[in-house]
Protein backbone atom coordinates (compact mmCIF):
# COMPACT_ATOMS: atom_id res chain seq x y z
CA UNK A 1 0.00 0.00 0.00
CA UNK A 2 1.52 3.35 -1.13
CA UNK A 3 0.75 6.51 0.92
CA UNK A 4 1.83 10.52 0.59
CA UNK A 5 5.08 11.19 2.17
CA UNK A 6 5.18 14.33 4.73
CA UNK A 7 9.20 14.41 5.79
CA UNK A 8 10.24 17.83 6.12
CA UNK A 9 13.53 17.39 4.54
CA UNK A 10 12.39 15.31 1.59
CA UNK A 11 9.94 18.39 0.74
CA UNK A 12 12.61 20.92 1.99
CA UNK A 13 15.26 19.30 -0.90
CA UNK A 14 11.97 18.67 -3.74
CA UNK A 15 11.54 22.96 -3.40
CA UNK A 16 14.97 23.68 -3.09
CA UNK A 17 17.41 21.39 -4.74
CA UNK A 18 18.11 23.87 -7.84
CA UNK A 19 18.98 26.61 -5.22
CA UNK A 20 21.33 24.10 -3.27
CA UNK A 21 22.82 22.95 -6.52
CA UNK A 22 23.36 26.44 -7.39
CA UNK A 23 25.03 27.46 -4.02
CA UNK A 24 27.58 24.33 -4.54
CA UNK A 25 28.64 25.07 -7.74
CA UNK A 26 29.12 28.59 -6.87
CA UNK A 27 31.08 27.46 -3.26
CA UNK A 28 33.53 25.03 -5.90
CA UNK A 29 34.10 28.00 -8.33
CA UNK A 30 35.13 30.14 -5.35
CA UNK A 31 37.86 28.01 -4.09
CA UNK A 32 38.93 27.21 -7.37
CA UNK A 33 39.19 30.45 -8.91
CA UNK A 34 40.63 31.91 -5.78
CA UNK A 35 38.11 34.00 -5.24
CA UNK A 36 38.07 35.68 -8.97
CA UNK A 37 34.33 33.84 -9.60
CA UNK A 38 33.40 36.27 -7.04
CA UNK A 39 34.53 39.37 -7.95
CA UNK A 40 32.79 42.08 -8.74
CA UNK A 41 33.65 41.99 -12.41
CA UNK A 42 32.88 38.62 -12.86
CA UNK A 43 29.62 39.10 -11.11
CA UNK A 44 28.57 42.01 -13.58
CA UNK A 45 30.07 39.82 -16.66
CA UNK A 46 27.40 37.12 -15.75
CA UNK A 47 24.44 39.15 -15.29
CA UNK A 48 25.15 40.68 -18.91
CA UNK A 49 25.82 37.27 -20.51
CA UNK A 50 22.87 35.81 -18.75
CA UNK A 51 19.89 38.39 -20.33
CA UNK A 52 19.23 36.56 -23.81
CA UNK A 53 19.06 32.81 -22.03
CA UNK A 54 16.94 34.77 -19.32
CA UNK A 55 14.21 36.56 -20.92
CA UNK A 56 13.68 33.51 -23.24
CA UNK A 57 13.74 30.66 -21.09
CA UNK A 58 11.36 32.36 -18.05
CA UNK A 59 8.80 33.10 -21.13
CA UNK A 60 9.51 29.61 -22.61
CA UNK A 61 8.37 27.86 -19.17
CA UNK A 62 4.97 29.11 -19.16
CA UNK A 63 5.07 26.95 -23.05
CA UNK A 64 6.28 23.92 -21.86
CA UNK A 65 4.05 23.91 -18.51
CA UNK A 66 1.51 24.06 -21.61
CA UNK A 67 3.11 20.73 -23.38
CA UNK A 68 4.29 22.45 -25.96
CA UNK A 69 8.06 23.84 -27.26
CA UNK A 70 9.92 26.24 -29.53
CA UNK A 71 12.87 25.29 -30.94
CA UNK A 72 13.11 28.48 -33.38
CA UNK A 73 14.08 31.04 -30.54
CA UNK A 74 17.65 31.14 -31.33
CA UNK A 75 16.94 31.70 -35.42
CA UNK A 76 14.57 34.38 -34.22
CA UNK A 77 17.17 36.00 -31.67
CA UNK A 78 19.49 35.82 -34.78
CA UNK A 79 17.52 37.20 -36.99
CA UNK A 80 16.51 40.04 -35.01
CA UNK A 81 19.60 40.92 -34.22
CA UNK A 82 20.52 41.45 -37.64
CA UNK A 83 17.06 43.44 -38.43
CA UNK A 84 18.22 45.69 -35.27
CA UNK A 85 21.76 46.33 -36.62
CA UNK A 86 20.31 46.87 -40.22
CA UNK A 87 18.04 49.57 -38.56
CA UNK A 88 20.12 51.11 -36.46
CA UNK A 89 22.76 51.35 -39.25
CA UNK A 90 20.08 52.89 -41.39
CA UNK A 91 19.69 55.74 -39.12
CA UNK A 92 16.64 54.30 -36.84
CA UNK A 93 17.04 55.72 -33.18
CA UNK A 94 17.16 53.31 -30.36
CA UNK A 95 13.67 52.92 -29.69
CA UNK A 96 11.92 53.28 -33.05
CA UNK A 97 14.83 50.27 -33.77
CA UNK A 98 13.38 48.41 -30.80
CA UNK A 99 9.98 49.09 -31.37
CA UNK A 100 10.25 47.43 -35.11
CA UNK A 101 12.03 44.40 -33.78
CA UNK A 102 9.50 43.50 -31.36
CA UNK A 103 6.47 43.86 -33.38
CA UNK A 104 8.63 41.66 -35.96
CA UNK A 105 9.04 39.11 -32.91
CA UNK A 106 5.75 39.03 -32.36
CA UNK A 107 4.99 38.22 -35.83
CA UNK A 108 7.81 34.92 -35.57
CA UNK A 109 5.80 33.91 -32.65
CA UNK A 110 2.55 34.14 -34.35
CA UNK A 111 3.42 32.30 -37.03
CA UNK A 112 4.24 29.68 -34.28
CA UNK A 113 0.81 29.46 -33.09
CA UNK A 114 -0.46 29.25 -36.04
CA UNK A 115 0.92 26.13 -37.54
CA UNK A 116 0.97 24.48 -34.20
CA UNK A 117 -3.34 25.63 -32.87
CA UNK A 118 -4.40 26.70 -36.00
CA UNK A 119 -3.01 23.48 -38.46
CA UNK A 120 -2.46 21.45 -36.17
CA UNK A 121 1.18 20.49 -37.22
CA UNK A 122 3.56 19.10 -33.54
CA UNK A 123 5.57 22.05 -32.14
CA UNK A 124 8.80 20.57 -32.47
CA UNK A 125 8.21 20.05 -36.42
CA UNK A 126 6.56 23.74 -36.33
CA UNK A 127 9.18 25.11 -34.66
CA UNK A 128 11.93 23.42 -36.60
CA UNK A 129 10.64 24.58 -39.58
CA UNK A 130 10.71 28.39 -38.07
CA UNK A 131 13.63 27.79 -37.28
CA UNK A 132 15.19 27.44 -40.84
CA UNK A 133 12.95 29.94 -42.38
CA UNK A 134 14.31 32.84 -39.32
CA UNK A 135 17.70 31.35 -39.88
CA UNK A 136 17.32 31.68 -43.51
CA UNK A 137 16.02 35.29 -43.49
CA UNK A 138 18.94 36.05 -41.40
CA UNK A 139 21.41 35.23 -43.26
CA UNK A 140 19.68 36.36 -46.48
CA UNK A 141 19.87 40.28 -44.91
CA UNK A 142 23.31 39.80 -44.58
CA UNK A 143 25.57 41.69 -47.20
CA UNK A 144 27.12 38.71 -49.39
CA UNK A 145 30.86 38.11 -48.49
CA UNK A 146 30.30 39.16 -44.88
CA UNK A 147 29.58 37.37 -41.79
CA UNK A 148 27.87 39.80 -39.78
CA UNK A 149 26.64 43.23 -40.18
CA UNK A 150 29.35 45.59 -37.79
CA UNK A 151 30.32 48.76 -40.14
CA UNK A 152 28.40 52.51 -39.81
CA UNK A 153 27.31 51.68 -36.28
CA UNK A 154 26.43 55.04 -34.30
CA UNK A 155 28.59 55.45 -31.12
CA UNK A 156 25.85 54.38 -28.46
CA UNK A 157 25.24 50.67 -30.13
CA UNK A 158 26.09 49.47 -27.19
CA UNK A 159 25.00 51.21 -24.32
CA UNK A 160 21.74 48.56 -24.06
CA UNK A 161 23.97 45.66 -23.30
CA UNK A 162 27.45 47.33 -21.79
CA UNK A 163 26.86 50.51 -20.35
CA UNK A 164 26.29 51.96 -17.00
CA UNK A 165 23.23 52.41 -15.86
CA UNK A 166 23.44 51.98 -12.67
CA UNK A 167 26.00 49.60 -9.83
CA UNK A 168 27.84 49.07 -13.26
CA UNK A 169 24.94 47.27 -14.90
CA UNK A 170 24.15 47.94 -18.56
CA UNK A 171 19.98 48.81 -19.09
CA UNK A 172 19.39 45.10 -19.95
CA UNK A 173 19.91 43.68 -16.81
CA UNK A 174 17.18 45.90 -15.04
CA UNK A 175 15.23 45.35 -18.52
CA UNK A 176 15.15 41.42 -18.10
CA UNK A 177 15.04 41.42 -14.16
CA UNK A 178 11.71 43.33 -15.09
CA UNK A 179 10.47 41.19 -17.22
CA UNK A 180 10.97 38.27 -15.32
CA UNK A 181 9.11 39.72 -12.25
CA UNK A 182 6.14 40.38 -14.99
CA UNK A 183 5.83 36.64 -15.77
CA UNK A 184 6.66 35.26 -12.50
CA UNK A 185 3.57 37.49 -11.95
CA UNK A 186 1.65 35.92 -14.69
CA UNK A 187 2.47 32.50 -13.73
CA UNK A 188 1.18 33.28 -10.10
CA UNK A 189 -1.76 35.27 -10.79
CA UNK A 190 -3.06 35.88 -13.86
CA UNK A 191 -5.94 33.84 -15.78
CA UNK A 192 -3.15 32.87 -18.10
CA UNK A 193 -1.03 31.52 -15.85
CA UNK A 194 -4.11 29.01 -14.56
CA UNK A 195 -5.10 28.78 -18.04
CA UNK A 196 -1.33 26.90 -19.41
CA UNK A 197 -1.38 24.71 -16.10
CA UNK A 198 -4.79 23.26 -16.99
CA UNK A 199 -4.09 22.99 -20.85
CA UNK A 200 -0.82 21.28 -19.92
CA UNK A 201 -2.11 19.09 -17.58
CA UNK A 202 -4.78 17.90 -19.71
CA UNK A 203 -5.73 19.26 -22.54
CA UNK A 204 -9.46 17.79 -23.29
CA UNK A 205 -10.41 18.78 -19.98
CA UNK A 206 -9.39 22.71 -20.33
CA UNK A 207 -11.38 22.21 -23.72
CA UNK A 208 -14.21 21.03 -21.82
CA UNK A 209 -14.05 23.47 -19.34
CA UNK A 210 -14.70 26.11 -21.75
CA UNK A 211 -10.85 27.25 -21.91
CA UNK A 212 -9.88 28.44 -25.00
CA UNK A 213 -7.43 26.69 -25.75
CA UNK A 214 -6.20 28.01 -29.28
CA UNK A 215 -5.84 31.67 -27.80
CA UNK A 216 -4.46 30.95 -24.91
CA UNK A 217 -1.50 28.88 -26.44
CA UNK A 218 -1.00 31.44 -29.29
CA UNK A 219 -0.76 34.22 -27.24
CA UNK A 220 1.95 32.23 -25.42
CA UNK A 221 3.98 31.47 -28.51
CA UNK A 222 3.24 35.69 -29.25
CA UNK A 223 5.29 36.53 -25.92
CA UNK A 224 8.13 34.08 -26.41
CA UNK A 225 8.75 35.49 -30.24
CA UNK A 226 8.62 39.14 -28.36
CA UNK A 227 11.43 37.73 -25.96
CA UNK A 228 13.55 36.35 -28.80
CA UNK A 229 13.40 39.20 -30.25
CA UNK A 230 14.42 41.18 -27.36
CA UNK A 231 17.25 38.45 -26.60
CA UNK A 232 18.35 39.49 -30.29
CA UNK A 233 18.38 43.09 -29.35
CA UNK A 234 20.62 42.09 -26.54
CA UNK A 235 22.79 40.42 -28.36
CA UNK A 236 23.35 43.06 -31.52
CA UNK A 237 24.19 45.67 -28.42
CA UNK A 238 26.55 43.31 -27.23
CA UNK A 239 27.96 42.36 -30.07
CA UNK A 240 27.64 46.08 -31.67
CA UNK A 241 26.68 43.99 -34.95
CA UNK A 242 24.32 41.69 -36.33
CA UNK A 243 25.39 38.37 -36.68
CA UNK A 244 22.89 35.21 -37.89
CA UNK A 245 24.59 32.80 -36.10
CA UNK A 246 24.45 34.75 -32.79
CA UNK A 247 21.61 32.53 -31.62
CA UNK A 248 22.92 29.64 -31.82
CA UNK A 249 22.43 27.39 -29.20
CA UNK A 250 20.36 29.50 -27.12
CA UNK A 251 17.54 27.06 -27.87
CA UNK A 252 18.76 24.34 -26.11
CA UNK A 253 20.28 26.31 -23.20
CA UNK A 254 16.83 27.54 -22.50
CA UNK A 255 15.35 23.76 -22.48
CA UNK A 256 18.55 22.71 -20.28
CA UNK A 257 17.61 25.59 -17.53
CA UNK A 258 14.07 25.07 -17.70
CA UNK A 259 13.56 21.00 -17.28
CA UNK A 260 16.69 21.74 -14.67
CA UNK A 261 14.16 24.10 -13.05
CA UNK A 262 12.16 21.12 -12.77
CA UNK A 263 9.37 22.02 -15.37
CA UNK A 264 7.92 18.99 -17.06
CA UNK A 265 9.01 18.18 -20.86
CA UNK A 266 4.83 17.06 -21.15
CA UNK A 267 3.28 20.04 -19.60
CA UNK A 268 1.21 20.49 -16.54
CA UNK A 269 4.06 21.59 -14.31
CA UNK A 270 7.02 23.76 -13.96
CA UNK A 271 8.27 27.14 -12.05
CA UNK A 272 9.35 29.91 -13.72
CA UNK A 273 11.77 30.97 -10.47
CA UNK A 274 13.29 27.47 -10.84
CA UNK A 275 14.15 28.26 -14.43
CA UNK A 276 15.52 31.16 -13.44
CA UNK A 277 17.66 29.14 -10.89
CA UNK A 278 18.60 26.83 -14.16
CA UNK A 279 19.80 29.79 -16.00
CA UNK A 280 21.85 31.16 -13.58
CA UNK A 281 23.36 27.45 -13.10
CA UNK A 282 24.01 27.63 -16.69
CA UNK A 283 25.53 30.60 -16.09
CA UNK A 284 27.82 30.16 -13.37
CA UNK A 285 28.98 26.64 -14.80
CA UNK A 286 30.17 28.42 -18.51
CA UNK A 287 32.00 31.10 -16.91
CA UNK A 288 33.48 28.98 -14.07
CA UNK A 289 35.05 26.62 -16.46
CA UNK A 290 36.38 29.15 -18.32
CA UNK A 291 37.79 31.38 -15.44
CA UNK A 292 39.62 27.83 -13.73
CA UNK A 293 40.90 27.32 -17.88
CA UNK A 294 39.03 24.26 -18.50
CA UNK A 295 39.13 23.93 -22.18
CA UNK A 296 35.55 24.10 -24.23
CA UNK A 297 34.84 20.47 -25.04
CA UNK A 298 35.79 19.65 -21.25
CA UNK A 299 33.32 22.49 -20.33
CA UNK A 300 30.50 21.23 -22.70
CA UNK A 301 30.82 17.61 -21.32
CA UNK A 302 30.75 19.05 -17.06
CA UNK A 303 27.61 20.67 -17.98
CA UNK A 304 25.97 17.54 -19.57
CA UNK A 305 26.85 15.57 -17.01
CA UNK A 306 25.53 18.38 -14.14
CA UNK A 307 22.23 18.94 -16.45
CA UNK A 308 22.36 14.96 -16.02
CA UNK A 309 22.72 14.51 -12.40
CA UNK A 310 20.22 17.06 -11.33
CA UNK A 311 17.29 15.64 -13.53
CA UNK A 312 18.48 12.09 -11.85
CA UNK A 313 18.23 13.52 -8.86
CA UNK A 314 15.01 15.45 -9.35
CA UNK A 315 12.98 12.58 -9.99
CA UNK A 316 14.03 11.11 -7.09
CA UNK A 317 13.23 13.44 -5.08
CA UNK A 318 9.83 13.96 -6.35
CA UNK A 319 9.18 9.88 -6.48
CA UNK A 320 9.92 9.33 -3.02
CA UNK A 321 8.12 12.56 -2.13
CA UNK A 322 4.83 11.32 -3.97
CA UNK A 323 4.70 7.70 -2.42
CA UNK A 324 6.66 5.60 0.08
CA UNK A 325 5.85 1.86 0.43
CA UNK A 326 3.82 1.51 3.75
Amino acid sequence: MKKITKDPFINFFKNNYVLLLLIVIIFVFAILSKGRFLSELSIRNMMRVSVPTLVIASMATLLMISGNIDLSVGAGLGLSAVVFAVLRQSGFSFFSALAIVLVMGCLMGAINGLLVMKLRITSVISTLATMSLFYGLAKFLVTPGQDMIKYNMPENMNFFSRGNLFLGLPPSVFVAIAIVIIIIFFEKRSTLGKYTIAIGDNRLAAELSGINVVRTITIVYIAVGAMAALAGITRSSYMSAGDPTSGIGVEVDAIIAILLGGTSFFGGEGSVIKTVGGVFILVCLTNGLTMVGVQPYWSILVRGLVFFLALVFENFVKKVKSTSIA
